[in-house]
């Protein structure tokens, strides 16, 4: 599973923005800016994804 799997999944069970951010710092032995880094390039994916929509 690649961090962005795990991101995807949790945010679509609604799970807080927080409470991703400390999975993924867990589950991928990330630092929080790490983390936070992957969540931001994720939002950048989606954002991209709804504008071509």
């Amino acid at each position: 599973m690649e961090p962005m799997d795990l991101i995807r999944d949790k945010f679509s069970q609604d799970c807080t923005a927080e409470t991703v951010l400390h999975l993924v710092m867990a589950h991928f032995d990330m630092t929080e800016e790490q983390a936070q880094k992957e969540i931001n390039d994720y939002f950048e994916i989606v954002d991209m994804i709804n504008k071509e929509r």
